[in-house]
């Protein structure tokens, strides 16, 4: 059975298309029907992280868990490139308009943290289209949950099309056996100006056994806090490969574009000045979620950058980004 819309295999029993957002109503449907809540997911798909020292070689991605909930356009999917031909200037079906192309620029740290807190500067963006870009704070625990907090900014709706204005505080968990909560986003844009200090923090506290994903802004006071069960974690941690875990702790700057290959980005800065990160991957990709042939590019560090007080440079087709023990942008383009 297919998506009448995107023609993406279903189950008989969707209710809605995990690709697309798509309502359905199959006579005979064991599936409650979704909600017809408005908010939107927060994007989130997994860079593709390539193996260090075969990344032009072998193409090969993580696989990554399924999002399936009403507002699950930007889903996990077991993405597999086989061939190099396959990992570059794909082609496949997709919308024009919609934004479909899921580009991630990260930064993914090789040590474990109990606390993670950064802060990012409020960067207005967007592409041709209208669509702009989410900041987010990974934190991967020791008992496999993910944890994500974060700053969007002109965000896609669950269709692809259209999105929600303005600045928004957001974040979700992944549990894991990769479901998800309901992503959360408020539904009005937060007191979040451009250029201010918005802080990003995941820590275990909150109560017995939790975690606290909180986000401020610093100019205005605008916050966001929630807790989630910690599942018996203790700490963030660090990946000893940039593909030994496909939801790292790290930065990431996630955008989704109705085009491949956008590089619109403008600098965005990540800074934390108490605990210096001393390695960490640096990874850029780009694919259409949930296409198993859909990677339009990737490539990650051969290696962990040895970080120093200095920045370093790293860009990939067209992506630039800077990295330092107490700093990571992302942009230029």
């Amino acid at each position: 059975m297919k998506c009448p819309v995107c023609h993406g295999e279903l189950q008989a029993s969707s209710s809605f298309c995990p690709y697309c957002g798509t309502r359905l109503d199959w006579t005979g449907s064991t599936r409650p029907r979704p909600s017809s809540s408005k908010h939107i997911g927060t994007a989130i798909g997994l860079i593709a992280l390539l193996v260090a020292g075969s990344l032009l070689a072998t193409g090969v991605l993580v696989p990554a868990v399924t999002r399936l909930y009403d507002d699950a356009r930007n889903v996990l999917r077991n993405l597999t490139c086989l061939t190099p031909s396959l990992c570059t200037n794909s082609t496949f079906p997709t919308t024009p308009g919609k934004a479909t192309y899921d580009q991630q620029v990260s930064l993914i740290f090789t040590q474990d943290f109990s606390a993670l807190n950064y802060n990012v500067t409020a960067v207005p963006q967007t592409d041709s289209s209208g669509y702009g870009p989410a900041y987010l704070l990974n934190g991967f625990s020791n008992a496999g949950y993910w944890y994500q907090v974060g700053l969007a900014y002109n965000w896609p709706f669950a269709s692809g099309n259209g999105y929600d204005s303005g600045f928004h505080l957001i974040w979700e968990v992944f549990t894991p056996n990769g479901t998800t909560n309901n992503p959360v986003l408020s539904r009005i844009p937060d007191n979040v100006n451009p250029g201010d200090t918005v802080g990003l923090s995941l820590s275990f506290s909150g109560g017995p056994d939790m975690v606290t994903m909180y986000a401020v802004d610093y100019n205005t006071g605008a916050y966001s806090s929630h807790s989630y069960k910690a599942g018996g974690g203790t700490i963030f941690a660090g990946s000893s490969s940039s593909s030994s875990t496909r939801t790292p702790t790290s930065l990431m700057t996630e955008w989704y574009h109705p085009s491949p290959s956008d590089t619109s980005m403008k600098q965005v800065t990540y800074s934390e000045s108490s605990f210096p990160v001393s390695r960490a991957w640096i990874c850029i990709g780009e694919y259409v979620p949930p296409n198993p042939n859909s990677l339009i590019y990737a490539q990650c560090t051969g290696s962990p950058l040895t970080l120093t007080s200095q920045l370093q440079q790293y860009s990939y087709h067209g992506l630039n980004t800077y990295v330092s023990q107490y700093e990571f942008q992302t942009g230029p383009s």
